[in-house]
């Protein structure tokens, strides 16, 4: 007698079938088709399943199912194998145990860690300074008064030293606050005064601060403005740079003028203004006048040099496209059209400039006065060398 797998197999051959077509026709997975006809049982699901599976095929290839399940129970004549389950063992936890192997390294490893975080300590605490800030003046300042007061902030049992040059006059062993503020009141010279300001801690570390204040002794002529001239020092040298001229006023003035040049009133009392001055001596003056008639005048007298070509351009009139080339490398950022009220400054030992829009393109060299490059739509270049 043919065994169940057989009789099922020569039946689907004989009608034509293959295995995907019937697994497609009955909806059974081909796998359990072809167990079913290999009598390979162990593939196939429980009992109860294989016995509906066996008959929906048997029906389908038009055998006798009834037969067929009784011919599968003779086949299969042990019960459904049990699932075995392989027990998962106990967890084991490895306790760390510190053997010499791994305690000497250790030891080892946090002695390093230790030493090399005291000697940190020890370098924090000896080579940095201590902590110094000088409060007022919180920046170099002017003075109208040769009374002048030094006030700051430091370690609380460190020890201040406040001096004055030229002199100097010092104001030794000033003792800081419990919140380490401290004071100290000196006199000022007339013109520039450097004030050091030194703190001595307990470690013997030392840290220091300066400033420089200027002091400007303005008559107090009755009616007459006051104005305080803070930049230039007279007699000062400006190389391949625009002279800066800054200072104050008291509240009376109401006109001012640096160099016949009218600058507005500003409610903060303070003035700026930069100029560019072709080499040479040149002489500033500031005159300020008020309401009453009074007027006072400032002047300054400054030397200009120029060891480089300093080009300044303005666009006047117009945008231009232009292209600055500094000692031979073109200037990032150029090479591009240029709008009107645009300007720049080029500084080198050669520059050369290309402009697509001469008449709009305003240079001036060196502090000379300054010229267009040309007409209106010429394509211009020039070039500019170190005197």
């Amino acid at each position: 007698m043919a065994r169940l797998g057989e009789t099922l197999r020569a039946q689907r051959e004989k009608k034509g079938i293959t295995l995907e077509q019937a697994a497609s026709d009955t909806r059974i997975r081909e796998k359990f088709l072809k167990g079913l006809e290999d009598s390979d049982y162990q593939t196939l699901p429980g009992t109860v399943y294989t016995k509906g599976f066996l008959r929906n095929y048997a029906e389908y290839l038009e055998l006798d199912a009834e037969e067929l399940v009784v011919q599968f129970h003779q086949e299969r004549d042990q019960p459904d194998a049990p699932r075995a389950f392989k027990p998962i063992g106990p967890i084991m936890r490895r306790n760390l145990i510190f053997t010499p192997a791994v305690l000497v390294p250790v030891v080892v490893l946090a002695g390093i860690v230790l030493f090399v975080s005291y000697l940190y300590y020890q370098f924090v605490s000896f080579a940095v300074p201590p902590k110094l800030e000088v409060t007022e003046p919180a920046s170099d300042a002017i003075a109208q008064s040769a009374d002048f007061v030094v006030k700051g902030t430091t370690v609380p049992d460190g020890r201040v030293t406040v001096q004055v040059f030229p002199g100097p006059l010092t104001v030794a062993d000033i003792h800081p606050n419990a919140d380490g503020t401290f004071s100290a009141s000196v006199q000022l010279n007339p013109g520039a005064n450097h004030i050091v300001v030194e703190v001595l801690d307990v470690t013997g570390k030392v840290g220091r601060a300066s400033r420089t204040v200027r002091l400007e002794t303005v008559a107090s002529t009755p009616g007459q403005p006051v104005i305080i001239v803070e930049e230039p020092a007279n007699g000062a040298t400006f190389t391949n740079a625009p002279v800066l001229v800054r200072g104050r006023f008291d509240p009376t003035v109401t006109a001012l003028t640096v160099n016949g040049v009218q600058l507005p009133i500003s409610s903060a009392r303070l003035f700026e203004i930069r100029f560019t001055y072709p080499a040479g001596k040149q002489t500033i003056s500031i005159v300020a006048s008020n309401a009453a008639g009074g007027t006072a005048t400032e002047t300054r007298s400054v030397t200009v040099a120029y060891t480089a070509a300093v080009v300044n351009v303005t666009l006047k009139g117009g945008e231009a496209w232009l292209q600055a080339t500094v000692d031979g490398t073109v200037v990032p950022g150029t090479g591009r059209v240029f709008k009107e009220g645009e300007t720049a400054t080029y500084t080198g030992r050669e520059v050369r400039l290309r402009s697509g829009n001469g008449a709009a393109t305003v240079v001036s060299y060196n502090g000379q006065p300054a010229v267009a490059l040309g007409q209106q739509g010429e394509v211009v270049e020039r070039v500019y060398t170190a005197q």
